[in-house]
């Protein structure tokens, strides 16, 4: 896996805002307890989707365009593109703020305005450094972020500062991650032709729905839930939601690698076939991590959602369909990454086209009918739907060689793993440090297994490690 290593620096520095993540939800979730804390969640949701409507596509399009050539100034007309909409935008939050305060339930539009403009700078500066081919460095912006984000908002909360302390820190966990990531970017030195703009737009406007269905995949279930259900329950849904992502972030790493090396090799003759590889790579390692992490979830699922506060466990279920849903929704975006990289995203517009009006209307009607149990269910349906989708126009472009052995052993070793984790639990109980130890077992018994019993893998870690260990020689 030639991109091993920058996957893994990507995903490195995505455990590390998790982790950050992870322990401030502790602390807001007790301290400002479930129905404050689910009022912040519905904040973040509206901030999501207003953030989508700001950018439209346009940073994909950025990351794609400046990805595929060194001519023309992709920055200064993308950041030209991207302030226009932004500031537009921020005008119309301000006139709808009477309408935006009540759903939200809180009077705090100035602040989502506030967190809309670092949003959209965060994600303009990720999506030129991607372009750029500094992925490494992009990834980084994500623990600087979070962790910024989580240390002032654990300060000012258990200070007393309330939900306002957990809206300050987002805003000043973005800002220092915007200043740092700024300092990387490589402005050409001319201003930009009419022909930039035109190339942007060309890519955008089939893009735009890509974000429309990434921010209905993340966040659609939550809106349609504030409609239906109290805030303390959209509380318990947020918190199984982030575990689940927890287990994917190494797919989105991949993901997010891969793109632009793909996008820079789709001109070339052998394009096809060498991007072909690439594809079955990322298939390969996308559930590597959220496989066993099905299974564990499964298994201590309930004590660890404890750990979040008293009630958080009767998100058990919904754990596990969205963790399901993870995986597979995980799987597509491979495809549909690889589509985009090949500069033909018409194709992924389809497949968007279909996957946002499923996810629509099955949110509305399940969610309707049986509440956050039909949400999650519905965010499952949606994600097999692009996948389906994403493997259809994949293979009319490229020639497709599905890794089946590959994810039958990490199902195997995930098995392997499923016994000694609950004999364990079976042997010695299910309080909080008993599981975390069993959860770091479980892990070992994984990765030993998966090591033993496939080749591929050994061969890739291998590769991607700076010594080389005897044990891992497949000679």
């Amino acid at each position: 896996m030639r991109y091993g290593r920058t996957s893994m620096v990507n995903f490195l520095s995505r455990v590390v805002m998790s982790f950050s993540g992870f322990v401030a939800t502790i602390v807001l979730t007790r301290t400002l307890g479930q129905d404050r804390y689910g009022t912040y969640v519905v904040v973040l949701s509206v901030l999501a989707w207003t953030a989508m409507m700001a950018q439209f596509g346009i940073p994909m399009a950025i990351k794609k365009r400046i990805s595929e050539t060194t001519d023309g100034n992709y920055v200064l007309s993308g950041l030209a593109v991207q302030f226009g909409m932004y500031s537009v935008l921020a005008v119309c939050l301000w006139l709808a703020r009477p309408f935006l305060n009540e759903f939200m339930g809180i009077q705090a539009t100035w602040v989502l305005i506030a967190m809309l403009g670092v949003r959209v700078g965060l994600t303009l500066v990720q999506s030129i450094l991607d372009g750029q081919h500094l992925v490494h460095l992009s990834s980084v912006l994500v623990p600087v972020e979070w962790t910024f984000r989580s240390v002032i908002q654990v300060v000012f909360v258990l200070s007393g500062a309330g939900i306002a302390g957990a809206f300050a820190g987002y805003v000043a966990g973005a800002l220092v991650a915007i200043v740092l990531g700024s300092y990387f970017i490589s402005v050409p030195r001319y201003l930009p032709s009419k022909r930039e703009f035109q190339k942007l737009k060309s890519y955008a406007q089939f893009s735009w729905l890509g974000s429309i269905t990434n921010r209905m995949f993340q966040s659609m279930d939550t809106m349609i839930l504030a409609v239906f259900v109290s805030h303390s329950l959209i509380a318990v849904y947020e918190v199984a939601w982030n575990l689940a992502s927890l287990f994917a972030i190494f797919g989105g790493s991949i993901s997010q690698t891969l793109f632009p090396e793909m996008s820079e090799i789709s001109s070339s003759e052998e394009s096809k076939s060498e991007i072909s590889d690439l594809l079955r790579v990322s298939l390969a390692y996308s559930g590597l991590f959220i496989i066993p992490g099905l299974v564990g979830a499964a298994l201590v699922g309930d004590v660890v959602l404890t750990i979040y506060g008293s009630g958080f466990e009767t998100g058990y279920y919904i754990l596990l369909i969205l963790t399901f849903a993870r995986l597979i929704y995980g799987y597509s975006r491979q495809f549909l990454s690889t589509i985009d990289a090949l500069d033909r995203p018409k194709l992924t517009f389809y497949v968007n086209t279909v996957f946002v009006a499923t996810n629509l209307c099955l949110n509305i009607i399940l969610t309707w009918k049986y509440g956050w149990h039909g949400a999650a269910v519905a965010t499952t349906v949606s994600s097999t739907v692009s996948l389906f989708g994403g493997y259809y126009f994949a293979n009319q472009i490229v020639d497709i060689t599905l890794p089946v052995s590959e994810i039958g052993k990490q199902c195997l070793a995930a098995g392997i793993m499923a016994v000694s984790v609950l004999g364990g639990r079976i042997v010695f109980g299910d309080s909080i440090p008993v599981v975390v130890l069993l959860v770091g077992i479980g892990a070992a018994v994984y990765f030993i297994v998966l090591l033993a019993i496939s080749q591929e893998f050994r061969q890739t870690v291998e590769d991607n490690l700076p010594v080389s260990l005897p044990l891992l020689s497949t000679e």
